[in-house]
């Protein structure tokens, strides 16, 4: 004997998703810095150099004196004749005491005399070995200045734009749901 099943059959449903994804964009425009820099002060200055040249001792050398030069060479060479004719007055006198070494002191001095007369005359003072030229160089410092002018800034910001497109889900029936109901073993198969 058969005994009666009710069989079931069921389907669940099935949805399927359409996704759109959202679209966010965000973009910075690039700020403005506006910088300016004024421009710094250089000053230099050249102190001036003082270049002083004497060349007096030079132009008495060859000759060409002032008259304090003149005088003065004058003067010096009057002093050292002065105390030459000194020397030989005193030693002329001291050669007239010297009876005892049977000169003749009087014609000797007298001859010596006449001779130097012949060789002399005035002979200049001599000349120095260096040019006589004396320079004198005074250099001044150089002065530098400088003059910090600075800088400035006038920032410009910007803010950022946003765009934002919002996503979106649709839904759709892949497979609506179904229950079958069956009875087996009876004498009709019935289906309800």
């Amino acid at each position: 004997m058969q005994i009666p099943q009710i069989r079931m059959e069921s389907t669940f449903v099935q949805l399927g998703l359409n996704i759109r994804k959202p679209i966010q964009e965000i973009k910075q425009p690039q700020a403005e810095m506006n910088l300016s820099q004024k421009p710094a002060e250089l000053n230099i200055e050249q102190g001036r150099i003082e270049l002083q040249i004497d060349s007096s001792q030079a132009r008495a050398n060859i000759g060409i004196m002032t008259s304090m030069q003149f005088s003065d060479k004058n003067a010096a060479y009057g002093r050292e004749k002065w105390l030459q004719a000194i020397a030989e007055k005193s030693q002329d006198g001291d050669r007239m005491m010297k009876i005892y070494t049977k000169e003749n002191a009087i014609a000797e001095i007298g001859r010596e005399k006449g001779l130097k007369v012949l060789e002399g005359g005035y002979s200049p003072p001599s000349t120095s070995n260096d040019e006589g030229v004396d320079i004198n160089i005074q250099a001044h410092p150089v002065a530098i200045h400088v003059t910090r002018n600075g800088m400035s800034i006038d920032p410009v910001t910007r803010p950022p734009e946003l765009s934002y497109t919002p996503g979106k889900v649709e839904p759709y029936m892949i497979q609506y749901n179904s229950l079958k109901i069956s009875v087996i073993g009876s004498q009709l198969d019935q289906m309800m």
